[in-house]
C-alpha cells in the first residue's frame, strides 16, 4: 500500500517534508514499511497521515482552480 505522512528530521527541528512510502503485508510480520527514497525502513521518526492503493485515494488536496491569481499552503505539524 502507499503511506503518506511527514518524515522528522530532528535536526530540522519538526516535522520537516511531506513525504510518501509502501508497505507490504508480510505473514508473521505485518505491515512492513519500505522508503525507497532513502532506503531506510520506516521507524519512529515516520508520521503516517493515510495509506491507500496510490496517490489519488489518500491525496492532502484535491481539486481545480479557475483563473488567475495567487495561491499558497502551508502546513505545521508537531510531535510531542
Amino acid at each position: 500500500r502507499y503511506v503518506s505522512g511527514y518524515l522528522m528530521e530532528p535536526e530540522l527541528g519538526d516535522a520537516s517534508a511531506s513525504h510518501a512510502w509502501a508497505e507490504a503485508h508480510i505473514d508473521g510480520l505485518g505491515w512492513v514499511g519500505f522508503d525507497i527514497s532513502n532506503a531506510l525502513s520506516p521507524n519512529a521518526g515516520y508520521v503516517r497521515l493515510a495509506s491507500g492503493f496510490d496517490y489519488t485515494d489518500i491525496q492532502p488536496v484535491a481539486g481545480l482552480r479557475y483563473g488567475e491569481g495567487a495561491e499558497k499552503m502551508s502546513a505545521e505539524v508537531s510531535v510531542q
